[in-house]
């Protein structure tokens, strides 16, 4: 998908209250959970720092650490520096960029202030990044990507969630409703699945069904 702006952050009446399991997929998809930063980090300071590296950097982290979410919470920040976002998220398999985002490469498109960002950068062939490369160097337009491991483009960040940030993104999510999910349950959904913030979540959710299913056969026990 090809956009210039930020996503939905999922909000709306179609969706799941947040009572009925905090940890469902439309409350903890990117950009429906605000990216938690470092102390001393802000989406303005990394932006700041990817105009010192000529708007060229990538992303690192391992499977599901939050990488898609930094980008989101990075659009906003890049468009009021200036920036002029094309943007796509690549598939399992997508070795090559739809035909369509390279038609966006025209020279009415794409100018010096365009910045061109690729979630999911390890899936196109060496060939299809280097193509990718020399379009942006040709438009003089910058390059920003997620990565599970280094790229030759310069790291703007590395991300690496530890059990502290976990139990700051659970406290997010639960703070506006009563929760089964405990400290011991984040502290063995994070030794089971290490960084992976997704697969915790995916984890407390399931957590958090078996536990409201057992209270409800318990509160119907007792009422029987």
């Amino acid at each position: 998908m090809l956009t210039n702006v930020p996503e939905s952050n999922g909000v709306g009446p179609n969706f799941p209250s947040r009572r009925d399991n905090p940890f469902a997929t439309c409350w903890t998809r990117p950009g429906a959970l605000p990216f938690r930063f470092a102390d001393g980090q802000d989406a303005q300071t990394l932006v700041a720092r990817l105009a010192d590296q000529n708007w060229w950097g990538a992303i690192v982290g391992p499977h599901g650490s939050g990488k898609s979410t930094l980008l989101e919470a990075l659009k906003p920040a890049l468009s009021r520096a200036g920036r002029c976002v094309l943007a796509i998220a690549l598939r399992d398999g997508q070795r090559r960029l739809p035909r369509e985002f390279f038609d966006a490469f025209g020279i009415r498109t794409v100018e010096r202030d365009s910045l061109v960002l690729i979630d999911g950068y390890e899936q196109l062939g060496w060939l299809e990044r280097l193509r990718l490369a020399r379009r942006c160097r040709r438009a003089g337009a910058g390059l920003l990507v997620t990565a599970h491991v280094p790229t030759r483009l310069p790291t703007l960040i590395r991300l690496a969630p530890n059990q502290r940030l976990i139990e700051q993104l659970v406290a997010d999510l639960c703070v506006e409703v009563s929760t089964p999910i405990s400290a011991e349950d984040v502290a063995a959904s994070h030794a089971c699945h290490d960084s992976n913030v997704r697969e915790i979540f995916f984890d407390l959710y399931d957590r958090y069904e078996r536990k409201r299913r057992s209270e409800r056969t318990r509160t119907a026990a007792a009422t029987y």
